[in-house]
């Protein structure tokens, strides 16, 4: 498809919706709920199944959640280093550092008329307590914790239309997971973006059409011209 060709396939949309993690914020080193694996000696698809059932659905402080985790896997003396794990997930999360292409392709796409926001399956307890500055960019960021519906669900997606107003067709999600972000947008009527950045060591995913593979924020540039 070509550039034209996908700037005419977005041509309804007036919203575009960002992933967080992975999209316009740098990841960890370290990723939570790894370590939270690694403290409880667990795998991390096992930690990653726990958060999904219950952290990611729901607020929760670092401290309640470090002493769920310890209770439920029989393991009291991991509350502190689980405490330790989440309390400095949520303090990286108040001060998060924003790929280099993240702000200006916001402030370009706020400037050409677009409503924008970010939803992401973020853990209850790394909602961190004031806002970092570049989301005043963003008419709302959506978390799963307060929706209690994770990314590739339908629910999560109707949750930004709800907010925004806008119909599935005139929404565009961006993210760096063909599965909950490209995919899971195409299942509820939206438009998708699949990122995969040339810095990203993980081997590409396959983004089904019609979904948009793309390799930096900076083509949305190209393909969502000013609204008229």
């Amino acid at each position: 498809m070509t550039g034209a060709e996908r700037s005419s396939l977005w041509a309804p949309v007036r919203g575009v919706c960002f992933d967080l993690g992975g999209t316009l914020v740098v990841t960890d080193t370290h990723p939570t709920t790894g370590q939270v694996a690694h403290v409880l000696g667990i795998t991390l698809q096992e930690a990653r199944e726990v958060m999904e059932a219950g952290a990611k659905r729901r607020r929760v402080t670092p401290a309640d959640l470090a002493t769920h985790l310890a209770r439920d896997f029989g393991r009291p003396e991991a509350f502190e280093p689980l405490h330790r794990v989440l309390e400095g997930a949520r303090t990286r999360a108040a001060s998060p550092q924003l790929f280099p292409d993240a702000l200006a392709a916001l402030q370009l796409l706020r400037a050409r008329g677009f409503a924008l926001f970010a939803m992401t399956n973020s853990l209850g307890s790394s909602i961190p307590d004031q806002a970092p500055g570049f989301h005043a960019l963003l008419d709302a960021v959506v978390y799963s914790a307060d929706t209690g519906f994770c990314k590739p669900e339908k629910e999560a997606f109707a949750a930004v239309e709800a907010i925004s107003g806008l119909e599935p067709h005139q929404l565009l999600h961006v993210g760096d997971s063909a599965r909950a972000d490209a995919a899971g947008a195409v299942a509820a009527g939206w438009h998708a973006a699949y990122l995969h950045r040339p810095e990203d060591t993980r081997l590409p995913q396959m983004a089904d059409p019609p979904a948009v593979t793309i390799r930096t924020l900076r083509t949305l540039r190209h393909l969502l011209p000013a609204r008229s």
